[in-house]
């Protein structure tokens, strides 16, 4: 009995929608045939089409600048790994929530072989073959077989998990590693990154895997505070929303960033709401509810000002969702005033509004959604010094401490104030000057 083609695939059926591997599988019709996919290309001959071979080499050079860098492995084997990480089916779903199902699992199994026998086609014997009856050098030209140089952070182990389950000694083993990079990493759009912006759709976005916990120097309170929390969030446990407010530049922004180079490997996602999107958290709530993976809804630098009636929507659209049962995401807003809403003096003075203690009430309770709420105050002389210190020392800056010390309070009346931004901006402003003048010397 002949195994499964590409069109018999249930779970993993976009593979026989992509055109580049619809157009591979054209040139290697001895594959599709045979059970152990290493039949000789010989007998072939005069069905293989060179043009089609050049517009898969050419799909997959267009696809080598978009994927992320694997493990050495090929191009042909990256592209594949990575339509594998991204696929969206009933079984990636429910290995995401770390569930089990022996027939889901027994299916998983079987196409997997289906799958591991398109990975390991062998492009340089192709590129034999059309060299052999075109007359023409086709090697050079084999894109699909080069091997990708090893890649690092997230994108790069994300393959890896993938490349390593088809190198799985047993298609049963496979699965169980595919399980856990679906768990880990997510499957279908929230494989492709840990970070997301909401812009009426999901979309990937990049983050810096640079800014974590450790590189925010100072605010151990409040960065204590955020990590105790999202790890009830991670664990399935009741997880409060939070409100990080004071003053700018102090790392409100780069402290919950930095929640996901934390937590990412335990499945992590943060998805950007841009304030002009408020009125959208609904759907993006929607979108993300029930799935496996635990989420941080992030809404930067919000605030309402006289006249904006945005708070409303934004207030209606999470009442009666943030105290939902075994909710898997939290809503994290920074801002630079406690309340939110500008409360203006002439709220107090209107003398037409006879609910005016509701008014003002009401403009007061956004805060009250929010069962966490985190202070970040712009540091004091010492706390801002101390924090110069730790970036210089980082930075590896040739400064005795009374130098540092001085032209960083020159700095921070020149440049808007003691912040941990207005540091930063200083000990980098040091570390390029320094390298400047190193090279300089050493071109003389």
């Amino acid at each position: 009995m002949n195994e499964k083609g590409i069109d018999q695939l249930i779970l993993y059926s976009e593979f026989a929608n992509e055109a580049l591997v619809r157009k591979t599988c054209a040139l290697f019709q001895w594959f599709i045939s045979s059970k152990s996919g290493k039949a000789p290309i010989e007998p072939v001959l005069d069905r293989i089409e060179p043009l089609t071979y050049y517009e898969v080499q050419r799909g997959l050079l267009d696809a080598r600048g978009r994927l992320p860098l694997g493990s050495g492995a090929t191009v042909w084997q990256d592209y594949i790994a990575d339509l594998v990480c991204s696929a969206d089916n009933a079984f990636s779903r429910l290995a995401e929530r770390g569930a089990d199902d022996k027939q889901l699992w027994e299916l998983a199994a079987e196409e997997l072989r289906v799958i591991k026998r398109l990975y390991h086609i062998d492009f340089g014997a192709l590129a034999k073959a059309v060299e052999k009856k075109t007359g023409i050098r086709a090697g050079a030209e084999n894109i699909a077989g080069s091997r990708q140089p090893p890649g690092e952070g997230r994108s790069a182990e994300r393959l890896r998990r993938i490349h390593a389950a088809f190198a799985a000694e047993s298609e049963e083993e496979g699965v169980r590693l595919l399980a856990d990079s679906y768990r880990a990493f997510g499957s279908g759009t929230f494989a492709a990154s840990a970070a997301f912006l909401w812009d009426g759709s999901l979309a990937p976005a990049p983050y810096d895997e640079s800014v974590t916990m450790d590189s925010l120097i100072g605010y151990e309170r409040q960065k204590a505070l955020l990590i105790e929390n999202a790890e009830l969030l991670i664990a399935g446990l009741p997880a409060s929303n939070v409100l990080l407010y004071g003053d700018s530049g102090t790392g409100k922004s780069s402290s919950v960033k930095a929640l996901l180079n934390v937590f990412a490997d335990r499945g992590l996602k943060l998805i950007s709401l841009p304030k002009a999107r408020l009125a959208e958290i609904t759907g993006a709530i929607d979108l993300i509810s029930g799935r496996g993976l635990k989420f941080i809804v992030f809404i930067d630098d919000l605030s309402f000002d006289e006249g904006e009636n945005g708070y409303k929507a934004f207030k209606s659209a999470i009442e009666g969702r943030i105290e939902a049962a075994n909710k898997n995401w939290i809503v994290c807003v920074t801002s630079n005033r406690r309340n939110i809403v500008k409360e203006v003096w002439k709220d107090r003075e209107t003398q037409d509004d006879v609910h005016l203690r509701d008014n003002l009430q009401e403009k007061k309770s956004l805060a009250d959604r929010f069962g966490l709420t985190i202070i970040y105050e712009a540091p004091d002389k010492n706390e801002y010094l101390g924090i110069v210190r730790g970036l210089a020392g980082r930075a590896g800056l040739a400064l005795s401490s009374g130098e540092l010390d001085e032209a960083a309070l020159t700095w921070e009346i020149r440049h808007g104030g003691r912040s941990g931004r207005t540091a930063k901006g200083f000990v980098d402003h040091l570390y390029a000057l320094e390298h400047k003048n190193n090279e300089g010397g050493q071109n003389e």
